[in-house]
């Protein structure tokens, strides 16, 4: 007897097979968008990060980085290179407050609308970056532990440094 073809068990084996190939597989290609969105924020996180510590070295050359926030502390942030602003710029112990418009002219975001700039509360102490199209107007980010943010936080003291996290996309 001449067989040719596959049995019924082999096709089983098989199905199975890539079945179970599909479902380990699937999940790690399914939530590339929030990888790539959680990879950008560290990108902003790190330009945070650089625009902070030339702010700080502004501010150790004029000697006020031991000094709280008040509207006389501050540092200009002319036409020098790596900066976007101009004019004086609020610090508090050397960093720059958590306003919008502080860190803005720092490190502008994107024309397009992608990332927002979000004060947390009324005081300068929080301040939150997220993509615009997580939380639609009105809404915003309400805590430091909301998904697909980074969160910059002010130094408590002289001889502290800021903090600045990422809160992985989902």
């Amino acid at each position: 007897m001449n067989n040719k073809g596959f049995t019924l068990i082999e096709l089983v084996v098989v199905i199975v097979i890539l079945g179970i190939l599909a479902v380990t597989a699937a999940p790690k290609f399914m939530n590339l968008k929030a990888d790539a969105k959680t990879s950008t924020l560290y990108g902003v996180q790190a330009a945070m990060q650089s625009a902070a510590a030339l702010v700080y070295g502004k501010s150790i050359v004029k000697g006020n980085h031991k000094e709280a926030f008040s509207t006389s502390n501050t540092v200009n942030i002319g036409d020098e290179a790596g900066f976007y602003g101009n004019g004086e710029l609020f610090i508090t112990y050397g960093y720059p407050i958590g306003d919008e418009d502080e860190f803005e002219r720092l490190v502008p975001l994107d024309a397009a609308g992608t990332y927002k700039y979000h004060k947390l509360g009324t005081s300068i102490k929080t301040l939150l970056v997220y993509f615009e199209e997580d939380y639609k107007d009105p809404v915003t980010p309400t805590t430091i532990e909301d998904p697909c943010i980074v969160v910059y936080q002010i130094p408590e003291g002289p001889g502290q440094s800021p903090s600045f996290n990422v809160n992985d996309c989902i």
